[in-house]
């Protein structure tokens, strides 16, 4: 076996110490960091800084990788069920570790390491989960979990002197304290340990219903990327029963639709005045346009006021055909807002 690894990576403190253990034993690291709409969305908007800032911060050269079809498939339909929402883990895991496994011969890498820690999440973390996963992903014996190594049997990494068990920990469960000591050891900043919060938009509550609601409606089919990517900001309208708009609540959420130039979106605003941006996906008739400039209108600082118009276009940049802005009630926005109760 050779001293080098693809290492399953996602920015969280667990996965930055499982890549720093490796890197102790002299280990050649590949920190593939798997991306999709829902986790790692901003690694892939903008790779080069994320890039720097792993780097320069912990000393890890990372790998972005689009992992967005497979999590498609994955939510589609799940061979080991979701989670509390719509969070596939066990599934994610295993395509994830299948890909890696394809890495190996690329990278002429030997080995793949994660960050999971056992008891961790009630999901994909307990020792069965764990078993499934190894098995299930073509791994067998040539994953290593270095945090939790000591309550798993020897992997072939150990057992060939690759790597020193004796270095490796015995973490478990859902505390931290092991893991901030050791990122305090390797003179990891205080203020850049990552927080131990979820990034994974798939187990909000909200969010999770609206991506639902998305692949109900393209069953027996999939939705595109395009698709899934409205339902992580902005509120959500259908226009008629396959038409969406969604309008931006802040600066932020406006910069993000802004960045979503796919064939089929169509950017829309009311002109002069500040105010949200929305994109309708989907029939693009004058009777929603309208529906749409009265909801842009609705939620901005022209609100109210008679006369205005919308602009729109398949480019924010370019926004030249224009539409009324009816005034809307409150009862017409519910009209078409997506029920998150359902």
């Amino acid at each position: 076996m050779k001293k080098k690894c693809i290492a399953l990576y996602s920015g969280g403190l667990d996965s930055i110490l499982a890549v720093k253990l490796m890197q102790e034993q002299s280990v050649d690291v590949v920190a593939v960091y798997f991306c999709t709409p829902f986790f790692g969305a901003d690694v892939l908007f903008d790779p080069e800084k994320h890039g720097e800032y792993h780097w320069k911060t912990y000393g890890i050269r990372i790998t972005p990788y689009d992992f967005t079809e497979d999590i498609i498939d994955a939510v589609s339909g799940p061979e080991h069920g979701f989670g509390k929402h719509l969070n596939p883990c066990i599934d994610c895991k295993i395509r994830m570790l299948k890909r890696a496994r394809l890495m190996l011969e690329e990278t002429d890498a030997s080995f793949v390491v994660t960050g999971e820690v056992l008891g961790q999440r009630p999901m994909s973390q307990r020792r069965d989960a764990m078993n499934l996963i190894e098995k299930k992903s073509g791994l067998k014996d040539i994953l290593l979990r270095p945090l939790c190594a000591k309550h798993l049997p020897p992997s072939l990494p150990e057992r060939s002197n690759i790597i020193d068990r004796g270095q490796l920990l015995d973490a478990a469960g859902r505390g931290r304290k092991t893991q901030i000591e050791l990122a305090l050891k390797y003179g990891i900043e205080p203020s850049t340990i990552p927080n131990p919060a979820g990034g994974c938009l798939l187990t909000d509550e909200q969010i999770s219903r609206k991506i639902r609601s998305t692949f109900e409606r393209f069953r027996p089919g999939k939705p595109a990327r395009a698709d899934i990517e409205l339902d992580t900001a902005g509120r959500k309208f259908m226009l008629d029963e396959n038409t969406v708009l969604v309008i931006s609540r802040s600066e932020d959420e406006n910069r993000f639709l802004a960045s979503q130039v796919w064939p089929g979106n169509v950017f829309l605003k009311i002109a002069d005045v500040p105010g949200p941006l929305g994109i309708i996906r989907g029939a693009l008739s004058e009777e929603n346009l309208r529906r749409a400039a009265a909801l842009c209108l609705r939620y901005g600082k022209g609100r109210g006021t008679d006369g205005r118009m919308a602009v729109y276009g398949p480019d924010p940049q370019a926004m030249t055909a224009t539409i009324d802005a009816p005034v809307a009630k409150e009862d017409f926005c519910k009209r078409f807002q997506i029920d998150l109760n359902k």
